[in-house]
């Protein structure tokens, strides 16, 4: 579990189906030649949702 100011980029966070997705578009991404792709975040907790949304508003 990660912290509520720390972003999750793990894939291994993600459902089994999520995972697969996400290396699937890595492998269509690199055979059409595109080399940058990366995953920002992976899993939002309920906890970090609040912590983002409370930003700018408190």
């Amino acid at each position: 579990m990660t912290s509520i100011t720390t972003t999750c980029r793990d894939i291994s966070e993600l459902l089994p189906a999520a995972q697969t997705a996400c290396r699937l578009l890595f492998q269509e991404c690199f055979k059409a030649g595109i080399k940058n792709v990366f995953i920002t975040e992976t899993y939002r907790s309920q906890e970090r949702k609040k912590y983002l949304y409370a930003q700018g508003r408190t």
